[in-house]
């Protein structure tokens, strides 16, 4: 089956839950997919944002990170990379593309958000931008298409003449999508506005590729109308944003659950994947959607995760998470801190100007190796530089004595990488008292990475080896 067939069976009948930002992460997606939603979109992702992500493997939570430094920007859960869609903000090609290749097969399926009329979005020429430039929306579908090893797909909203709606569609299908949500609102409208299912027929009758309505979220109040509007919008399937957050239980055959339930399985949720504070707080005032409950005001003034389990009788839950990540963590093997090359990976990093400045008065992580091994009479180190051709930042892998050390903090270019995995070196053959005080200190380690780095980026991007 190819790609486009395989995206034509993930798409089609099916109960969706739609991308949300801020709402939209791991917790919400996951809690739903219990409920019975059959597919989950991210929330929307600026490329330029993810492509300067680190990729990791979380093997505590069983999760897929893109973190930049301590920011996780995307967690996917492996449990769900088979029905999760990452759905991004873009105005390029080259940037789509990147991201196709950055994220693999980590998620089911990828789409590009073409309606969003925030003015962020349509100000950078994303979003609600491109459903007038059919050029660019070409350019961008064809680019993600040949890139991506995933199905791909795109989001839009009606444009003012439906009969551009259903010229815009044609195109769209020509690029090889194998669905196109479609929210039954034009750019200038919002809720209350009455979502246009005329419309959304007309354009389901126009192409063949499965066809998501979106926009219903105050039609779908329980879980058989979502059968209803699917029907008399004869699309393949009904995707939810505002209903799924204000009733996630929406997507339960059994009936909804109470506001305190909701709640509750959300909390277990944040608290197994260790959601922030602030997008948990979000997500719970969305679900009572009234300021009148009695635990509104103590949750909005919480400051932490744990304060808000607390408020809601979670704290079991948040501390049997938290030991269960600690013993995880303590039992990981040696191993499980080496990428694929069998290079030890010890994330440390140093600000460029330190390392400038240390150049003209006290040795450097890499002249400090080179002096040891000249006493030795040991092989000078080799270095294999790592390019991300998108950020334009480098990696640095070194082979010394026999062994390999990586850094996978990215660094601005070859010079700075080289000297992070020297450092690497010196921690990782305990010799870092070979520095001087005054650059350990300047140098200082930021940890060891307790995660597998599982298909490094040297298989993406290209490599040289450089021998000192």
């Amino acid at each position: 089956m190819d790609l486009t067939s395989q995206g034509y069976e993930l798409y089609s009948n099916k109960a969706i839950l739609a991308p949300m930002v801020r709402a939209g992460r791991t917790p919400l997606r996951m809690q739903t997919l219990d409920y019975g939603a059959d597919v989950v979109y991210t929330e929307e992702i600026i490329d330029q944002k993810l492509l300067a992500c680190q990729r990791k493997v979380n093997t505590t939570m069983d999760c897929i990170d893109y973190a930049q430094n301590d920011d996780i920007v995307l967690r996917i859960c492996n449990a769900e990379r088979q029905k999760c869609v990452l759905q991004i903000g873009t105005n390029s090609g080259e940037g789509a593309a990147g991201v196709a290749k950055l994220v693999g097969t980590d998620v089911a399926a990828i789409d590009v958000n073409m309606g969003c009329p925030k003015a962020f979005s349509v100000h950078a020429g994303m979003g609600a931008a491109l459903l007038t430039q059919t050029d660019k929306v070409k350019e961008i579908l064809t680019s993600l298409k040949a890139a991506a090893q995933v199905p791909i797909s795109c989001k839009i909203r009606v444009l003012n003449d439906p009969s551009l709606t259903l010229n815009l569609v044609r195109e769209i299908e020509k690029c090889g999508v194998s669905a196109i949500g479609v929210h039954g609102r034009k750019r200038n409208e919002r809720n209350p506005d009455k979502v246009r299912i005329e419309e959304i027929r007309e354009v389901a009758r126009t192409v063949q590729v499965p066809i998501i309505a979106n926009g219903l979220s105050d039609e779908i109040v329980k879980y058989s109308d979502i059968a209803e509007y699917k029907e008399k919008c004869a699309v393949s399937s009904v995707m939810l944003a505002r209903r799924a957050l204000w009733t996630p239980s929406i997507f339960r055959k059994e009936g909804l659950l109470t506001k305190e339930e909701e709640i509750s399985d959300f909390l277990d949720k944040a608290c197994e994947f260790e959601e922030q504070c602030a997008q948990t707080k979000y997500c719970i005032q969305r679900i009572l959607t009234s300021t009148a409950h009695p635990k509104v005001q103590s949750t909005v003034s919480a400051g932490s995760l744990l304060e808000i389990c607390r408020i809601w009788d979670k704290t079991p839950k948040y501390e049997h998470e938290k030991n269960e990540r600690k013993r995880k963590s303590c039992k990981r093997k040696p191993e499980e801190e080496r990428d694929e090359h069998g290079a030890l990976i010890i994330d440390v990093s140093f600000p460029k100007k330190k390392l400038r400045d240390a150049v003209h008065n006290v040795l450097t992580p890499k002249q400090a190796l080179q002096d040891y091994l000249r006493e030795i009479h040991a092989p000078m180190p080799v270095y294999t530089r790592i390019l991300n051709p998108v950020n334009k930042k480098y990696e640095a892998i070194i082979e010394v004595l026999g062994k390999k050390f990586h850094s996978t903090i990215p660094q601005p270019n070859i010079k700075m990488a080289e000297q992070v995995a020297s450092l690497a070196a010196l921690i990782g053959l305990n010799l870092r008292d070979r520095l001087p005080a005054r650059m350990r200190q300047t140098m200082a380690p930021v940890g060891m990475a307790n995660w597998q780095q599982e298909g490094f980026q040297e298989l993406r991007y290209g490599h040289v080896q450089h021998q000192v």
